[in-house]
């Protein structure tokens, strides 16, 4: 036994008999420092990948703007990027790179794709790794369903349409637009102020726009045409002589919005300023007519003028400029006809002036009643039966027939150079009268040009199916009314 007052062993003596050398304690001392560093390292040294913020979501779904640059960074010391892939899901690889310590995106992303990022960082002295892989998609560029080539509706409006909701829009054009949408935010609205907006132009308006999300979105260009200007004319300016029943005509290039109110904003009015009374009238789409109710002063001037805001096109246009006209009637001068007796009466300033022989519409084939005028002239007139082809029962074809006045569709004062008949029945509906004209027989009236050369546009012409139950006296009975031929 040790005496325990006896001094320590010799350390020397101690560590010979443990066969430890002094540099063996110094390895042992470096190892044991490794191994407390690697474990330390690993531990306490932070590792990993830093994705970009939107990435790191836990949404399932990440959309991103393809414009955004992705960075990629290794964490922690030492650390490498040792893969770093984006690719198109089913498709080609849009950017890699190896053996980095950070990486970021050179090019923009497409609109409307799905991608899949594969990271793969490592620390080789650590010997740590770590694989992450995390799908995205690019904002989808919303589809536009609405034309790129529009006209400027009535009111100074466009619309947009798109398949997806879209965020906030900017129109960028010539004149302010004031964009409004509905809920869906897929409808859009963009009104601008008339007062701003010429007639008839092209020009373009460019749109910034964005995502719901705010993801600006390539912009775009919609070319936007103004309605053209409203025309109008009225083909009775400047004639003279008119008859008292001629109705102002009035054409408008186009259709119009709110036509039952046009005739509240046209004037027609004599040359001193009275106010004449009449009726406004609609043929078709375009043409407003105004009967003067109940005729036109004889020997007057008529006066039209139309505001430039009086009407305005289904497309926005307006008249350019005030439409001003005038015309001139002639004597009151009138025509009767009678079918049971088979007279035409003529008037002039209330006084019949003469009377003629006529044949009108057989039983089949009736004359016409009513009140009507004189719509158009002709020298001379091919008739044929119309709705019928040559060869059908009842169709005809006359060229050349003289004198030819209209006074209802198809209904017609004219030389009847075919027939002698005078006084009966004889007419497809017309009222034929005599004529020299092409006619072979001696001793014939000229009634029918007589009529034409008196006559003029306007003239009212009533038929009467019987005459009055007092008979006039009968002026066609009395050659001294009728006078020679023209």
């Amino acid at each position: 036994m040790r005496d325990p007052k006896a001094p320590p062993p010799n350390d020397q003596a101690t560590s010979w008999r443990l066969g430890l050398k002094p540099h063996h304690w110094i390895l042992i001392g470096l190892a044991f420092i490794s191994v407390a560093g690697f474990w330390l390292g690993r531990v306490s040294l932070p590792f990993g990948i830093d994705l970009p913020k939107l990435l790191q979501s836990e949404e399932t779904r990440h959309t991103i703007d393809p414009h955004e640059r992705l960075v990629i960074e290794g964490i922690g010391f030492g650390t490498l990027l040792s893969q770093v892939e984006i690719r198109e899901i089913d498709g080609p690889v849009v950017a890699e790179a190896q053996k980095v310590e950070d990486f970021e995106t050179k090019a923009p992303l497409d609109f409307g794709k799905r991608y899949r990022l594969l990271v793969e960082a490592e620390r080789p002295w650590l010997g740590q790794k770590m694989h992450q892989e995390v799908a995205f998609e690019t904002a989808l560029i919303p589809a536009i369903q609405s034309p790129l080539r529009q006209e400027l509706a009535p009111g100074g409006s466009l619309t947009l349409d798109f398949s997806e909701p879209v965020g906030r829009i900017t129109a960028k054009g010539p004149f302010n637009l004031q964009t409004k949408s509905d809920e869906s935010r897929r409808h859009f609205v963009l009104l601008s102020k008339p007062e701003e907006v010429t007639q008839g132009e092209t020009f373009t308006v460019s749109f910034d726009w964005e995502t719901m999300n705010g993801v600006a979105l390539p912009p775009f260009t919609l070319e936007v045409t103004t309605a053209p200007a409203l025309g109008a004319t009225i083909p009775l300016n400047n004639q003279k002589n008119l008859g008292v029943a001629m109705p102002i005509q009035i054409d408008f290039s186009e259709p119009l919005e709110a036509r039952e109110k046009v005739g509240d904003a046209i004037k027609v009015t004599t040359e001193q300023g009275q106010t004449l009374g009449g009726k406004w009238v609609w043929y078709g789409k375009q043409h407003l007519q105004f009967r003067p109710e109940p005729f036109w002063p004889a020997h007057s001037i008529i006066k039209v003028h139309v505001d430039p805001k009086a009407a305005r096109s289904i497309r926005g246009g307006v008249l350019a400029q005030p439409i001003d006209a005038s015309f001139s009637t002639g004597p009151d001068r009138r025509i009767e006809v009678y079918l049971d007796r088979q007279r035409v009466e003529i008037y002039e300033n209330g006084d019949m002036i003469k009377t003629m022989k006529a044949s009108t519409g057989k039983l089949k084939t009736p004359t016409v009643t009513g009140s009507f005028y004189i719509y158009a002239r002709f020298p001379t007139k091919t008739m044929k039966s119309t709705g019928l082809k040559p060869g059908e029962k009842g169709y005809y074809e006359v060229k050349d027939v003289p004198y030819a006045q209209y006074f209802h569709e198809g209904y017609a004062f004219h030389g009847a150079f075919w027939h002698n008949n005078f006084g009966h029945p004889a007419s497809h509906g017309c009222v034929n009268l005599a004529t020299q004209k092409k006619n072979s027989r001696k001793g014939v009236n000229e009634d029918a040009g007589w009529l034409y050369h008196w006559a003029s546009l306007g003239v009212p012409v009533t038929v009467h199916g019987t005459s009055p139950a007092k008979d006039p006296v009968m002026a066609g009975d009395d050659e001294s009314l009728r006078g020679s031929p023209p």
